[in-house]
C-alpha cells in the first residue's frame, strides 16, 4: 500500500509500509538503508540517502512491487550455428528474453525499476542442466544476472527451473516463477 500523496502522515505510518524498530526514528528511514530501498520516490522527490529527512519525504511513497511471470523462451537455429536462449534479471529492473545475445524486453520485475539493487534471486534446477548462470545460491540483483542453455550441434538442451526473488537479508520470497529454457539446433 503506498503512503498518502498528502494529509495526515506519522512516523508511525511510515513504520506501517516500510516495517522498522519497535521505537523507530526518521534515521531509520534514510534510502538505501535497513528499511527504505535505494530509489524510493514519492510526491515530493526522491526519499533522501543522507542528510536533511522529514515525514514530508514520505508522501506518497511505498514498498516497491515485486512481480515475475512464468515463461517458455524458445530459441531454434539453423546448423552449423549455435543455439543459446538466456533468461535475464537486468540490475535496472527488466527482464529479458535473450537469444544468441539479442534482449528483448519482457517486463519489469520491480516497481520503480530503481529498487533493484536492495534484491536478491534464488535459482532451482526442477530438469535440465544450465550451460550459465548460478543455481543453488542467492545472487545479488544490484549485478544483471543470466541463466542460459546452449546447444552446439543438431539436437535439442532444455532447463526448467524456478527462481525466487526477496528483500536482501531477509527470509520472505516475494514472487517465484517457473522458466522454461530451450536452446535448438536444427
Amino acid at each position: 500500500m503506498t503512503l498518502p500523496t498528502s494529509g495526515a502522515l506519522s512516523l508511525n505510518d511510515i513504520k506501517g509500509e516500510f516495517g522498522g524498530p519497535a521505537s523507530p526514528s526518521l534515521g531509520d528511514y534514510y534510502a538505501g538503508g535497513t528499511y527504505v530501498p535505494a530509489g524510493t520516490s514519492g510526491t515530493n522527490g526522491a526519499v533522501p540517502s543522507s542528510g536533511t529527512i522529514s515525514i514530508g519525504s514520505f508522501y506518497g511513497t511505498g514498498l516497491p512491487v515485486i512481480s515475475i511471470t512464468d515463461q517458455n523462451l524458445i530459441n531454434v537455429t539453423f546448423s552449423p550455428t549455435n543455439s543459446t536462449q538466456s533468461y535475464r534479471l537486468d540490475a535496472n529492473g527488466k527482464v529479458y528474453d535473450v537469444k544468441n545475445g539479442s534482449a528483448s524486453f519482457i517486463e519489469d520485475w520491480v516497481t520503480p525499476t530503481g529498487a533493484a539493487s536492495s534484491y536478491e534471486a534464488f535459482v532451482t534446477v526442477t530438469s535440465g542442466t544450465l550451460s550459465s548462470g548460478t543455481s543453488g545460491s542467492w545472487v545479488a540483483l544490484s549485478s544483471t544476472r543470466d541463466w542460459s542453455v546452449t546447444r552446439t550441434s543438431v539436437g535439442v538442451n532444455a532447463c526448467t527451473f524456478t527462481v525466487d526473488i526477496r528483500k536482501v537479508g531477509t527470509s520472505t520470497v516475494l514472487d517465484s516463477a517457473t522458466i522454461d529454457l530451450t536452446a535448438e539446433v536444427a
